[in-house]
């Protein structure tokens, strides 16, 4: 089988023509039928992470599946491919096969596109946790949410004016993004300088849900309004945030963390009913697809800030 695997930290994967691995007791045998690139995964193969695997790995820790043999799963059924190690200690995702623990696949609606199904469990969650169970989103405020064209900003935004937003903005950095926003999302474009110019004077909205940070996210901040809350979830434009703590404090501007590596069970939790949400068309995840073999240019792609919503490899 032909599978993408990482030799040196740092550098970008190589496809390699392998063995299909075989199966043991407990395990599941499956054909990946969409693998997720995700963050995590380019976290992970930088080798900056506390979590390093053995050399030569196997990234990808989300996927879509066809059962081939297992002993708990009929084959031909179709599986969401996560947890237990994959991807992160344990060969993942970016291959033709997989062998993996039982407990790492859970059935899923197959009116569910593949690419899709790779791809939706993150953002999906994460948007619904930040929007719902963090920010705790009320019918009638205003929200903004950074990097609204992105998969987990657009999850966020769509959660949002589910949750009833009297207006929802979607702060994105470049021109080219505002025709990727939901429907509904007002557009504001810019970074730093440029999107503090763009937001006027004043505050415009109780919430901010932000998944960029770096320069876009102070001039956001003082954009809440007092008392209000910043929902933090990503850091695509920068790691580090400094903060006038007068000023701050003076603004009582709640910063809250979303945390979804400790939110295990409220993803499964919510999982069926994000599904059947894709499935009916209440809610919409972009996915951009790329060869297995061009794996190192879809890589390139997300880190430069190109892709089109989520990425995702096609063995």
């Amino acid at each position: 089988m032909r599978a993408a695997r990482l030799h040196n930290f740092g550098q970008a994967p190589v496809i390699d023509e392998i063995d299909i691995p075989t199966r043991e007791t407990g395990q599941t045998l499956v054909r990946i039928d969409a693998a997720a690139l995700g963050h995590l995964d380019m976290t992970v193969a930088s080798g900056k992470f506390n979590v390093k695997p053995p050399l030569p790995h196997i990234g990808g820790t989300d996927g879509a599946a066809t059962v081939v043999e297992s002993d708990t799963f009929a084959p031909g059924t179709r599986v969401l491919v996560r947890g237990g190690g994959i991807g992160l200690f344990k060969n993942g995702c970016w291959a033709e096969y997989l062998v993996a623990a039982d407990k790492a696949f859970t059935p899923f609606d197959s009116g569910l596109a593949p690419e899709v199904a790779a791809t939706f469990f993150l953002p999906s969650t994460t948007g619904y946790v930040a929007v719902n169970d963090v920010a705790k989103v009320s019918a009638g405020e205003r929200v903004m949410v950074s990097g609204a064209s992105g998969a987990v900003g657009s999850m966020a935004a769509q959660f949002a004016l589910l949750a009833g937003a009297a207006e929802v903005i979607g702060i994105v950095p470049r021109p080219d993004q505002v025709d990727l926003l939901p429907a509904g999302v007002r557009p504001v474009v810019g970074r730093g300088a440029e999107l503090a110019k763009a937001l006027g004077d004043e505050p415009v909205a109780e919430v901010l849900i932000d998944t960029l940070a770096g320069d876009s996210l102070p001039p956001l901040l003082e954009r809440v309004t007092p008392g209000g809350r910043a929902a933090l979830i990503g850091y695509t434009l920068g790691t580090e945030l400094t903060l006038d703590l007068p000023n701050w404090l003076l603004s009582d501007v709640q910063l809250l963390p979303v945390n979804m590596i400790c939110k295990g069970a409220r993803q499964a939790e919510l999982a069926p009913e994000l599904i059947g949400r894709l499935v009916a068309g209440e809610l919409q995840l972009a996915v951009q697809q790329f060869a297995l073999d061009d794996i190192a240019d879809a890589l390139q792609s997300m880190r430069e800030g190109t892709v089109a919503g989520r990425a995702v490899v096609v063995p």
